[in-house]
């Protein structure tokens, strides 16, 4: 069965060699001026990051991997996480592969929940989020194989390893936040048969027997799934992961900046 590691392993290698190609040809090319105010005012208004994910041209709208987003309403959280990742969206055996990757990792492990509970009883739930993330940073597959001596062509695939692990327990976590936080009862247990917004939508608690509130979470995660690099939480999450340190951390500091009244 086709894997998404499938996918990155056959994709990364020519993308290396485009950016290579790119920096050896215009590497002294110059692609913005920078003016006093911009300094001062939030760099905004300044071309300066590289974004392969997205893009929002004003004339054109959010294009996700140059799809426009309205092509993708009927998509997936799964098979756009697959596009964003790889440019590609998927086939059938790389969604079946991807929802078995997501099952397969989606236990939380039960000291998570133990800090989330000796947390005071009116924690934002942003931060109880934020903790649970930081809490499994001990699990972390790029830590672990960087000590051990990791190669920096490699660094990609314990990457991918920690973002499924998290991309896969974040639903329950969530959803468990939200239960606990406003007492709505002891936590759900994920549904196998289910899909990751769907999962989230069941673990929340909230009658849906037509499956209606699943949709629009599903459409609701599809919208938010990715735009440009250089907001808030998107930023602060690469520049920590471009420190080296891995996607536990990173997904903390993008959350800590979507927390903020300016941001999120």
């Amino acid at each position: 069965m086709a894997t998404i590691h499938d996918a990155l392993a056959r994709k990364i290698p020519p993308w290396r060699d485009e950016i290579r190609a790119l920096i050896q040809t215009h590497g002294d090319d110059k692609i913005s001026d920078v003016t006093v105010r911009q300094a001062y005012g939030g760099m905004r208004g300044i071309t300066c990051m590289v974004c392969d994910t997205s893009e929002v041209p004003p004339d054109r709208g959010l294009l996700v991997r140059d799809t426009p987003i309205a092509d993708l309403t009927d998509r997936t959280p799964e098979e756009v996480f697959f596009l964003l990742c790889t440019g590609e969206l998927p086939n059938a055996s790389e969604v079946e592969s991807l929802h078995e990757e997501f099952v397969r990792r989606a236990h939380v492990p039960n000291y998570v929940w133990k800090v989330l509970e000796a947390m005071p009883p009116d924690s934002h739930p942003m931060c109880m989020l934020d903790t649970a993330i930081l809490v499994m940073e001990r699990e972390s597959k790029f830590r672990e194989r960087y000590t051990a001596g990791l190669e920096k062509e490699d660094y990609w695939e314990p990457t991918l390893e920690d973002s499924l692990t998290l991309l896969a327990r974040l639903p329950a976590i969530a959803a468990g936040v939200y239960r606990m936080r406003f007492h709505k009862g002891e936590r759900i247990a994920p549904d196998p048969e289910r899909g990751w917004a769907g999962n989230f939508a069941h673990m929340l608690g909230i009658p849906d027997p037509k499956r209606e509130f699943a949709d629009c979470v599903r459409l609701y995660l599809v919208l938010h799934c990715d735009h440009e690099g250089g907001n808030v939480s998107a930023h602060a999450s690469h520049l920590v992961a471009s420190a080296l340190s891995d996607a536990y951390y990173a997904v903390s500091a993008g959350l800590n900046g979507l927390s903020g009244p300016l941001h999120g």
